[in-house]
């Protein structure tokens, strides 16, 4: 699940479009939810499995991974 303290709008591969997918944070230009990519990654896929099973760019997936590990530290 989408950690709350993470604020996706900061990041630009990812966009949140009322109407696409309830608002919910999808990579740009598409409709994958941010949190299936960490769900995949959390459950432990790594990033390469990831990019294949939802065709997305290897780069991307690991952009999102790395957003999130920055936004998590810091200080809330």
């Amino acid at each position: 699940m989408e950690e709350p303290r993470v604020d996706w709008t900061l990041c630009n591969i990812v966009e949140m479009v009322p109407g696409r997918l309830s608002g919910a944070p999808v990579l740009k230009n598409t409709r994958l939810p941010v949190d299936a990519i960490l769900t995949n990654y959390d459950a432990g896929l790594e990033p390469e499995q990831v990019a294949a099973i939802f065709e997305v760019a290897v780069a991307d997936v690991r952009t999102i991974l790395a957003f999130r590990e920055k936004e998590l530290a810091r200080p809330a």
